[in-house]
């Protein structure tokens, strides 16, 4: 069975225009500023991830019973669990998006690139994929 993520938004067109706006040079905020933005965003990340990991455990929960009402049970709450984590999915990546719209407002090439690292790990995961 296949379940398609509820679309949440979160902002993503302004996201996505910040970004376009980053990567095109609209922006150039103080690096330390940036520092300090891209630290809050990476403890983001982390409550995310974290929260992603927990939730993931129960798309697959055991122990509903042999009944028919039981495992339809089942099935349903693994559902939710799936489309949580989907949900989860989309706010880490506006995250990562937002980190590499401030990183190039900045021009903070180094950091860019270990971004892009983190996001090639993270689509291994099926993150942003």
């Amino acid at each position: 069975m296949t379940i398609e993520a509820p679309k949440l938004d979160y902002g993503q067109a302004e996201i996505g225009a910040f970004l376009e706006g980053a990567r095109n040079g609209q922006f150039n905020f103080d690096p330390n500023a940036v520092t300090q933005m891209v630290g809050v965003y990476d403890s983001l990340l982390a409550v995310l991830t974290t929260v992603r990991e927990r939730v993931k455990e129960v798309t697959d929960a055991k122990g509903f019973g042999g009944f028919q009402s039981a495992q339809e049970l089942q099935t349903g709450f693994g559902g939710k669990a799936t489309e949580g984590v989907a949900v989860i999915d989309q706010l880490i990546v506006g995250v990562l998006d937002l980190q590499e719209a401030y990183l190039r407002s900045a021009q903070k090439i180094a950091e860019i690139d270990e971004l892009s690292q983190k996001r090639i790990r993270l689509a291994a995961e099926g993150i942003g994929a």
